[in-house]
């Protein structure tokens, strides 16, 4: 049953733009309210995230600061138990930023380096005391590394890529320097002589006097890096450095280098540490391979999780080692033997998120796709399931015997996950230079998945890819629409419409100046046409098709729409929409949900006909654009309400 319901009543009404068939215009369509008496009903959060960001120790308690704030604006610190996960406590902390970022601890106080704040925070676990603490730069300012070292808390920070050390006793702010053209002063690690300033690529490498000075220069001894220099620690007078694709090791004069490669599997090493023992780990990104750093090598020594980016790496005093997840994962394994993990999400420290995409499923569920997590919803029971998912789940669509087909972020893996094991198989890679799924299509028929993808960072030519399920091949296609995102896909028979956006992905600009839409045969995958609809349209967002009518919102500019008449190929109703987002429709009707506005809206079939704005000002609870789930009845649509997963009703046809 529902474990909440709130009102929401209809709003301001949006106007049509005047239309357009050929040179003729047409009056514009009306706009009207719907009954105020429609409200959603709530079914409580639709996704729990525990994205972690900083993780440190105090005795046997392990704390995490969450990656994002809750719904209600708090960072969220977590302490668990290092032997057996069990949570302590959960306090929800009024610090002004963007979530947590950074961790570290001295006997007493966890000290907290938020994303975007001037105060490095302190917090007492005893007494619950949170304070700002010491002004270590401006509001922008995101703390990278920290480490306590005697009397000081060393600090590495973004954007000005600087280290700096906190006095403890008193909350004095020493600068040693700026490390180079970065803006992230990625690691930074500390002996009884030295500071050490490691960061982002280019990466850089500076050691300074413990007691402040001129920097020495010890970059000529790494090795060229994509990411630059991750971690490091200092162990009997030897620096260890994660850089790239190698754990690099040499005297504190630079004497003495070993370069130890990663496996091929492995992405970075992202973690290290030395044990109890003295001798020093590593962790890599992905993989989560455990490895001992030995005079001349790295050996396994384990594998406690697989899939994630790491947050921490700790010594225990019994030998054993802690990590944390970027996901929430606690766990603790000793080298060359077994490992325990708990999955905090589900132990208190699981907060709402706005989510990544949405299924409702044939088999009555809803489908959440979270931060690398997915949650399984049975509303009707109140009752839900969630598992780990390898990355964020941007598109999902349901196949034969129930299969749900998801589209992942930022690998550009499909996988294909059983509706009743939850058990996840990998298809492949979109690779093709690809990064976000942006709608996965089953054409049963065929038995092959069509799937929009747009590119990678600085890149502008998106592609669709046709997956044959069968033998699992993927045959990718970019000329499609050249220069340009493919935004969406929608099929109608044997054909696919896709609509471009000339900005790309993480461009500064289009490289062709208007925006396209394509038709391609699904059978043959051969371009049927394609056509600049709107001259002035530099980015499409999403498409519907209803009949003989393509309808279209835009990007840019930002909500205007069309219905477009694949017959007569002409544009037969136009208007603005005040936001992009997603365009659906059930039983012959067409409705649009937005951002922006936050309204959803149904739009008219015929010229001349009214939009009505059905609910205005709908919490957000979407990252990416909003979208329909119609129920069987099509009386209603699954959505979300702020964080909540909600039913909709749509009014019924007058």
């Amino acid at each position: 049953m529902p474990v909440s319901r709130r009102s929401l009543l209809a709003g301001g009404a949006i106007t049509g733009a005047a239309l357009a068939i050929g040179q003729n215009a047409l009056p514009s369509p009306a706009s009207a309210r719907a009954d105020d008496t429609l409200t959603p009903t709530s079914f409580g959060p639709a996704s729990l995230t525990a994205a972690v960001r900083g993780a440190a120790v105090i005795g046997d308690s392990v704390f995490i600061t969450s990656r994002f704030n809750t719904p209600e604006g708090k960072m969220r610190l977590g302490e668990f138990d290092v032997n057996t996960g069990e949570m302590r406590s959960i306090d929800d902390l009024a610090i002004a930023s963007s979530g947590g970022q950074k961790l570290a601890a001295d006997d007493r106080y966890v000290y907290i380096g938020p994303a975007g704040s001037a105060y490095v925070h302190r917090f007492d676990p005893r007494t619950k005391e949170l304070v700002a603490w010491a002004r270590a730069g401006g509001s922008t300012t995101w703390y990278y590394d920290m480490v306590v070292h005697g009397e000081h808390l060393y600090i590495g920070t973004y954007p000005d890529c600087t280290v700096r050390r906190i006095r403890l006793a008193d909350a004095t702010v020493e600068t040693y320097g700026r490390i180079s053209t970065s803006q992230y002063a990625a690691a930074v690690a500390v002996d009884d002589e030295y500071v050490y300033g490691g960061s982002a690529a280019p990466g850089t490498l500076l050691r300074w006097p413990k007691a402040g000075g001129s920097p020495v220069d010890l970059t000529p001894h790494l090795s060229t890096s994509p990411v630059g220099i991750l971690d490091m620690v200092v162990s009997d007078g030897v620096v260890y450095v994660a850089c790239g694709r190698q754990l690099i090791s040499f005297d504190r004069d630079g004497s003495h280098r070993v370069s130890r490669d990663i496996a091929a599997e492995d992405r970075y090493v992202d973690q290290v540490t030395v044990g109890a023992d003295g001798r020093v780990y590593a962790l890599t990104r992905l993989t989560t391979n455990l490895y001992e750093v030995t005079a001349d090598g790295l050996v396994k020594v384990g594998q406690p999780l697989a899939d994630v980016e790491n947050q921490l790496l700790a010594p225990l005093p019994d030998g054993a080692l802690l990590g944390v997840s970027g996901l929430g994962h606690v766990w603790r394994a000793t080298p060359n033997g077994t490992a325990s993990v708990w999955q905090t999400a589900t132990r208190g420290f699981g907060y709402p998120e706005t989510i990544q995409s949405m299924m409702r499923h044939t088999r009555g569920t809803i489908w959440v796709g979270g931060h690398y997590a997915m949650t399984v919803h049975r509303t009707e029971a109140g009752t839900s399931d969630r598992f780990d998912v390898n990355g964020e789940v941007k598109a999902m669509a349901e196949g034969k015997a129930g299969v749900v087909y998801a589209g992942l972020y930022p690998s550009t893996q499909i996988v294909a996950i059983d509706p009743g094991s939850y058990r996840i198989r990998p298809l492949g890679l979109l690779g093709n230079e690809q990064l976000r799924t942006k709608r996965i299509h089953v054409d049963r028929p065929r038995n092959q998945l069509i799937v929009a993808s747009s590119p990678q960072t600085t890149k502008h030519t998106g592609a669709l890819t046709f997956i044959d399920l069968a033998t699992g091949t993927f045959e990718g296609h970019r000329e499609f629409l050249p220069d340009q995102s493919v935004m969406d896909v929608v099929v109608q028979g044997t054909t696919a419409y896709i609509a471009g956006d000339t900005y790309g992905e993480g461009t500064t600009g289009p490289v062709r100046k208007v925006a396209q839409v394509a038709a391609v045969d699904i059978v043959t995958r051969r371009l049927l046409w394609r056509e600049e609809i709107k001259p002035d349209w530099q980015s499409y967002e999403n498409l519907y098709v209803l009949g003989n009518l393509l309808y279209a919102v835009g990007r840019r500019p930002r909500g205007a729409w069309f219905a477009y008449d694949l017959h007569t190929r002409r544009i037969v109703m136009e208007g603005d929409l005040g936001g992009y987002g997603q365009l659906n429709g059930v039983d012959g009707r067409v409705f649009s949900w937005v951002h922006w506005t936050n309204d959803i809206s149904e739009l008219p079939t015929v010229p001349g006909g009214e939009v009505v704005t059905l609910y205005d000002n709908v919490p957000r609870g979407w990252y990416n654009n909003p979208s329909f789930h119609f129920t069987p009845d099509g009386r209603a649509t699954w959505g979300m309400h702020g964080t909540d997963l909600a039913r909709f009703p749509l009014p019924r046809r007058s």
